[in-house]
């Protein structure tokens, strides 16, 4: 598994997804609702012809956000592909072993770094709570 992340900011917290996880990040865009969806399905985006079902990663970790998202990031695990809207992308590169344990069933654990605590995601364990749901 690659060191490299995607380091993020969602509300006031920071997270981080691994490279491998993440396809690319692409501005939120126009959003189709979806009747009866679920509270973190924020849409479904148009994304170069195909349709990308969208949700508010704030949402599924729980989180309050700040402001509006701005941006996505397209990841994919297992075949799934979705857009998680967030507020910012601030870094890719390598982060530390995450060394941290969390309580969270959707972080793999969490790095210290000079600019603070950073969640890691779990695509995978996210991307099953949202079709478990019936979102996906």
């Amino acid at each position: 598994m690659t060191a490299v992340h995607v380091t993020m900011r969602v509300g006031a917290e920071s997270y981080a997804l691994p490279v491998s996880n993440v396809l690319e990040v692409a501005e939120c865009g126009r959003l189709t609702a979806v009747p009866g969806a679920s509270a973190e399905t924020l849409g479904v985006r148009n994304l170069r012809g195909e349709a990308l079902p969208v949700f508010d990663l704030a949402t599924v970790l729980g989180i309050s956000r700040e402001g509006a998202a701005a941006r996505l990031v397209v990841t994919e695990d297992r075949g799934r592909r979705v857009g998680l809207a967030i507020e910012e992308v601030v870094d890719v590169g390598e982060l530390p072993p995450g060394d941290e344990e969390t309580d969270s069933p959707f972080l793999t654990g969490a790095v210290l770094t000079d600019h603070g605590l950073i969640g890691v995601i779990d695509a995978q364990a996210v991307l099953d709570r949202l079709a478990a749901e019936g979102a996906l």
